[in-house]
């Protein structure tokens, strides 16, 4: 291909420019993720794999395993590594005091090549999207898990003078987040995607909101690979699943991989070939579940948890039942609201030690029960565990007000308004939270309403 690209894998785009591979996005390509929970579902074909050996850039947009993958890594230590600048610079400094050619992408358009440039805009919630410019006809926008929260505006305006607009954004069920909720009573909350939703409509409002031409399946290609994760595969999302009362009308569904060749503006399907399926035991990751917790894994806990100012005021306790034993770490804040985690100590700890919880909770072996009031993880728990603790690495109240006005000041106004959208939203979600028939009613009505 002498310009264009083509998908593969979980969230990569592999470009070309004069028939050679310049960038690979979010490369996972091997190993099992999530400590063993997420498997790749397709192959990769020969040439796919021969190209990320010429590849000359590699772009990462967050850290989650799916995306910043360390084991695939170690095949690009020659190349690049493209990094968005986010508060904290965590992942490129990690990367770099691992040995890896870091650079970090600042903000406006960057060229790599005569043809292909580069506009990567990283937003609060630790996550980035990249527009890729192929020549002056065709862009990608790759917005991969996130929502391009408070860099919408510039984005689209960017994207709007090219011909050919694909938008690619993860769409699916649900099954990429975090599922396994129990109550009190041991009785498990079903998941949001059990409701079989017609994703069509989702690929439809993403095409309407960005003015976009083509979209097509990305950031969604998993499966559960874990014998204690195995209950969660029944939630996956089928390929064939995707495409369900997509609009015509509002641009082109590509129902599956592809590839784009950007001067005869010409789109050709990539076979798709399944990866066998075996579940795994959990001990060939690490994890026995009789094994206890020792007296510095509470330690090391305590320190941990006890940093986030912010869970404090909204929670009284979390709790770790490890090989069938309670360990309670007090917060202070409402009495009887709290959040306990049956884990295995092995992944646990790692997770502590490395400041990867999310990974542990999104793996979803994990059996998350809620306490007291606590209807849910948002918007008090993960973000500010996950996003804005151990990725932006702002613990305190005053390191918080630091970290956000850092992304107010690159967003402006823009990044005012989709804060205010997220948190309008995040309410409501919270008071339709406990009747479940309403809020599924709700969510049904808006995604209609946005197709």
């Amino acid at each position: 291909m002498e310009l264009g690209f083509e998908t593969c894998g979980n969230a990569t785009l592999i470009l070309y420019e004069r028939g050679e591979p310049l960038l690979v996005t979010d490369p996972w390509i091997r190993e099992p993720q999530y400590f063993g929970s997420w498997t790749l579902p397709y192959r990769f074909t020969d040439e796919q794999r021969e190209a990320f050996t010429r590849a000359r850039y590699v772009w990462l947009s967050h850290g989650h395993p799916d995306h910043l993958n360390l084991p695939s890594l170690e095949a690009f230590r020659d190349k690049i590594l493209l990094v968005p600048a986010h508060r904290g610079g965590r992942i490129a400094a990690d990367l770099a005091n691992g040995g890896f050619r870091v650079r970090e992408l600042p903000r406006g358009w960057c060229a790599l090549s005569e043809r292909i440039r580069v506009l990567s805009a990283a937003d609060w919630n630790q996550d980035a999207a990249l527009l890729i410019a192929l020549g002056e006809r065709c862009a990608v926008l790759n917005l991969n898990d996130g929502g391009a929260l408070g860099t919408r505006a510039t984005l689209a305006q960017a994207l709007a003078p090219f011909r050919r607009r694909f938008i690619l954004r993860l769409i699916n069920y649900g099954d990429a987040d975090m599922m396994n909720f129990f109550t009190e009573a041991g009785e498990r909350i079903p998941p949001v995607s059990a409701v079989r939703k017609p994703l069509g409509y989702d690929y439809s409002a993403l095409l309407r909101r960005w003015d976009g031409t083509h979209t097509a399946p990305f950031s969604c290609h998993h499966m559960f690979n874990r014998t204690d994760s195995r209950w969660a595969s029944a939630y996956e999302t089928p390929l064939e699943a995707h495409g369900e009362r997509f609009i015509s009308a509002r641009g082109e569904f590509i129902p599956g991989y592809f590839s784009y060749d950007a001067l005869a503006d010409r789109i050709a399907l990539t076979r798709m070939e399944r990866e066998p399926r075996a579940f795994r035991e959990p001990q060939e990751f690490g994890d026995d579940w009789s094994d206890a917790l020792e007296p510095e894994d509470t330690r090391a806990l305590r320190a941990y948890f006890g940093r986030f100012e912010h869970l404090a005021r909204h929670f009284e306790f979390v709790n770790f039942r490890v090989g069938g034993r309670d360990t309670t770490i007090g917060l202070g804040g409402p009495r009887g609201r709290g959040v306990t985690f049956e884990a295995p100590r092995g992944s646990l700890m790692t997770a502590v030690h490395h400041e990867i919880f999310d990974d542990l909770l999104i793996g979803n072996f994990v059996k998350t029960i809620l306490h007291g009031e606590v209807r849910s993880l948002y918007p008090d728990f993960t973000p500010y565990v996950a996003k804005y603790g151990d990725n932006g690495r702002a613990f305190s109240d005053a390191q918080l007000r630091d970290y956000f006005a850092y992304y107010r000041h690159a967003s402006g106004f823009q990044g005012w308004l989709d804060r205010a959208r997220v948190d309008s939203s995040r309410r409501i979600r919270a008071l339709l939270l406990p009747n479940r028939r309403l809020y599924l009613a709700a969510r049904r009505i808006y995604r209609y309403l946005s197709a």
